[in-house]
């Protein structure tokens, strides 16, 4: 076993303690630029295939936090009719908004307490284009949407790339 390794100094793995110090004998392990340079290349490739793809992903894992804080809004704001006969509490709706990291949310009452318009807007990073709303007969909007994603508004909840009702 070799137990002192100088540059250009190479052990012997068939003898024991052998030590090679011969000019132009090169078994230095490593890699060579070119190979450091090609594996370079190969991870920018994939990174520029892979970021993209990944920000959509995190996207529209985000997407349900407005479409089920919507459905849940609408739920709690239907056991308020049931139990108040209006919407409405006043110039508030009768229900608490829900709670989320990444979208915001409102709702508008009209007719007197008849009728309402939940909404949802995002607001953290890639997602404040993004605005889905619901209303009291359960009419689920699309209302903004990225460029990329598609054309808005549409009468359904768009949660992927370029998608359709």
């Amino acid at each position: 076993m070799c137990d002192l390794i100088l540059f250009g100094a190479t052990c012997c793995p068939d003898s024991l303690g052998c030590l090679s110090i011969m000019p132009g004998s090169r078994k230095i392990a490593g890699f060579s630029l070119i190979e450091l340079m090609i594996a370079l290349v190969i991870a920018s490739l994939l990174a520029t295939v892979a970021l993209p793809a990944y920000r959509d992903h995190m996207i529209r894992g985000a997407i349900p936090q407005a479409t089920g804080g919507l459905s849940l809004f609408a739920m709690r704001m239907e056991e308020y009719y049931q139990d108040n006969r209006t919407y409405a509490n006043g110039t508030n709706c009768g229900a608490a908004t829900p709670a989320s990291e990444k979208f915001s949310f409102s709702c508008v009452t009209a007719s007197a307490g008849q009728s309402y318009v939940l909404t949802a807007v995002g607001i953290s990073g890639d997602l404040t284009e993004f605005s889905y709303t619901l209303n009291q007969a359960g009419v689920a909007q699309t209302i903004a949407l990225p460029a990329a994603w598609g054309k808005a508004p549409v009468n359904c909840w768009i949660s992927k790339k370029n998608a359709t009702c």
